[in-house]
């Protein structure tokens, strides 16, 4: 069998037959692929749809397990795939269905493969836009992969599962977990296709997206997860020999550092927040936080590398923030009464 599409179902009952249409409209034969699927207990009748559905579709498997997160999800979708490669589909978006075959023909002309990469549609509603990374087919290592940009995503690629090896996503997170996933397998890659074609749409209007969650304890979790990221980024680099792919995983690492950083500031974070968080950075020596060689971050470096400077303005943006929200909810207090 060639490819297991591994899809993770969490209350996902609205979307998960727009996924699924996706995927049984390509065009290989139904011998050479499977479909999936880890219901993550969720609370809503997706599981119903996915039963329903594979009826029609004998290649359709439905895996129940309580809910363990993503991460989990995926892990046991690893496992239990039968395919020689896996693409990592999540239950809100869908595919372009002629990747399968196309990814196909190149695996028969270069059975050695071990990833295939695509461009991605950016999915809103009736807005579709695609995010154009590649040009034109080319073939790459690991090392050159990782070199041609920061940015990673689990969804636009197809891995080999013999390529993937004993890595697994870290359990009970859900931020950046598949950040830590792509680098820990790009690392070992030695034969990479890309390819022009636009493979996915990424579903930006999902309200339900657990990143969409704004409260502050959410927002504390996907922080708390980022750093666990992070150090386990930097464990694996402190045992890697080789100069070049150190240094570039590092890259790699500093640049998330930043936007991680970034991200606390625009999410405000307290002062007594942001401490410990500096202290376990310097511990890494990922603080302070090297340069990108992008404008605004690196202006936004020269305030969040200087604590003296950095908690200063970090307590008296967010005292405004909460005396303005006093002065709003009294006046709407006074509209009222």
């Amino acid at each position: 069998m060639f490819l297991s599409f591994i899809i993770p179902l969490y209350n996902a009952a609205r979307f998960i037959s727009v996924a699924l249409d996706s995927i049984y409209q390509n065009s290989l034969d139904k011998g050479e692929y499977e479909v999936v699927v880890i219901n993550d207990g969720s609370t809503d009748d997706g599981a119903e749809v996915v039963k329903k559905y594979a009826d029609g579709h004998p290649n359709l498997r439905l895996l129940q397990q309580p809910n363990k997160g993503a991460s989990a999800a995926r892990n046991r979708g690893i496992e239990e795939a039968r395919g020689q490669y896996v693409w990592f589909v999540d239950a809100d978006d869908r595919i372009n269905p002629q990747i399968p075959a196309i990814a196909y023909q190149i695996y028969q002309e270069k059975p050695e493969t071990e990833m295939f990469g695509f461009n991605h549609y950016d999915w809103c509603g009736d807005d579709v836009t695609p995010k154009v990374r590649y040009q034109k087919r080319v073939s790459l290592d690991g090392l050159g992969l990782m070199r041609s940009g920061p940015y990673l995503y689990l969804w636009n690629r197809i891995f080999r599962r013999t390529a993937i090896g004993d890595i697994r996503f870290p359990e009970g997170t859900r931020n950046t977990e598949d950040w830590y996933f792509d680098l820990m397998v790009f690392s070992r890659l030695k034969h990479v296709e890309c390819i022009p074609e636009c493979g996915y749409y990424y579903n930006s209007s999902n309200p339900y997206s657990t990143l969409r969650n704004r409260s502050h304890e959410s927002l504390k979790k996907n922080a708390e997860d980022s750093q666990l990221m992070h150090r386990l980024i930097w464990e694996e680099i402190q045992k890697i020999e080789q100069p070049e792919m150190k240094h570039v995983l590092q890259g790699s690492l500093n640049y998330s550092v930043m936007g991680f950083f970034w991200g606390m500031f625009l999410d405000h974070f307290s002062v007594n927040e942001l401490r410990p968080v500096v202290r376990r950075y310097r511990e890494m020596n990922l603080y302070p936080i090297q340069k990108i060689g992008r404008k605004n971050p690196d202006r936004f470096l020269v305030v969040a590398n200087r604590p003296w400077l950095l908690y200063p303005i970090v307590w008296v943006r967010n005292l405004f923030i909460q005396v303005s929200h006093a002065k709003l909810q009294r006046a709407n207090g006074a509209c009222e009464s």
